[in-house]
């Protein structure tokens, strides 16, 4: 995700103890992928509602499956016109990742790609959140010319750079799609609309070369519920059976937590997924599962007393090889927490 950039590189108690980085992906028939293919058979894949230790006792690889994030002081944040549009009525917020260049990673890309130019929304307002992945020499944000537009100059080469934005729609009923506009220097335009990115991860390829932007986006919620977004690594240990692990973020962006998990497919052919997260103390959260298939993810979100959110989004491959595996990039969502209806 140049030479700027580099390579970067729930509870199955000890079977599920990752391995060490220099052993995925090797062809073996190990006891992790038979306990793998047990679990998966299991209602819960074998999960625990119990505490783990922080960051499942594995911070190097829980660091590796995030991209480095510089929080960003917007000078519009405190801007009164700006705060004026979400005091208006219908204001919708929304909370959006842009990434552009190689994603996943592809370590074999040797030319580099100018992504210098800016985002731009045709209403209302946006806020740089943070910067993902961008490098002191390379990239830069540049001076706001407006409320509506984020300049900047990036260059990726085998990896990718990227923003967090909050979008202030004021007037979401105006006829008129919202839309993220990118607009290079080179005059490649992408536009993606929200209405599409809210369900999802939307991904443009712009050249032979396999370079992309890759974005999402969620809307705040009026009842006060929790949501944010997921990603992080997947490797696979045997064919139907692997593993992932990643960081939970906030709709700011921050990181609140951890996800591990493993994936595969049933004996009755169902491919299906069953993930841990947990807090940044290693608190017990909650246990995502479902189904993925086609690049694509959807799942709920279970806690002692049942049924909490959801979850969905993409995931895709890394360049094939004896370390097959890739990234994968979504959304989480509270369903539970509106309060109850009033007698």
């Amino acid at each position: 995700m140049l030479t700027n950039h580099g390579a970067r590189v729930a509870s199955l108690t000890a079977l599920l103890a990752l391995a060490p980085l220099a052993c995925i992906g090797e062809p073996t028939e190990d006891p992790e992928v038979a306990a793998i293919a047990q679990a998966l058979e299991e209602e819960n894949g074998g999960l625990t509602m119990t505490d783990e230790a922080p960051a499942f006792g594995a911070p190097e690889l829980a660091n590796a499956a995030a991209e480095p994030e510089e929080a960003i002081a917007d000078p519009y944040l405190d801007d009164v016109e700006v705060q004026g549009l979400q005091q208006l009525p219908d204001a919708v917020v929304f909370h959006a990742l842009v990434l552009w260049g190689q994603f996943p990673v592809n370590l074999e890309n040797t030319e580099p790609r100018v992504w210098s130019g800016a985002l731009h929304v045709n209403r209302g307002a946006v806020l740089v959140d943070k910067a993902v992945a961008f490098e002191s020499d390379t990239d830069h944000l540049l001076p706001r010319p407006d409320a509506q537009t984020v300049a900047f100059e990036s260059v990726t080469l085998p990896h990718h750079d990227g923003l967090r934005l909050t979008i202030i729609d004021p007037t979401p009923l105006a006829g008129e799609p919202l839309v993220v506009r990118y607009a290079g220097a080179d005059g490649l335009v992408v536009s993606l609309p929200i209405e599409t990115l809210v369900h999802g991860p939307v991904t443009r390829v712009v050249d032979e070369l396999g370079n992309r932007v890759v974005a999402m986006a969620m809307a705040q919620p009026i009842d006060g519920c929790a949501h944010g977004m997921l990603g992080g690594h997947w490797r696979e240990l045997a064919p139907g059976r692997g593993r992932f692990i990643g960081p939970v973020v906030n709709a700011e962006g921050d990181r609140i937590g951890h996800l591990r998990g493993i994936y595969g497919v049933r004996e009755n052919d169902e491919q299906v997924f069953f993930g841990k997260y947990i807090d940044a103390e290693g608190k017990f959260m909650g246990l995502f599962k479902g189904h993925y298939g086609d690049e694509k993810f959807e799942g709920q979100w279970l806690h002692f007393a049942g049924d909490v959110g959801k979850l969905g989004g993409q995931y895709r491959e890394t360049l094939p090889g004896p370390e097959q595996g890739g990234h994968f990039l979504g959304g989480w969502a509270e369903t539970s927490c509106a309060p109850a209806p009033q007698p």
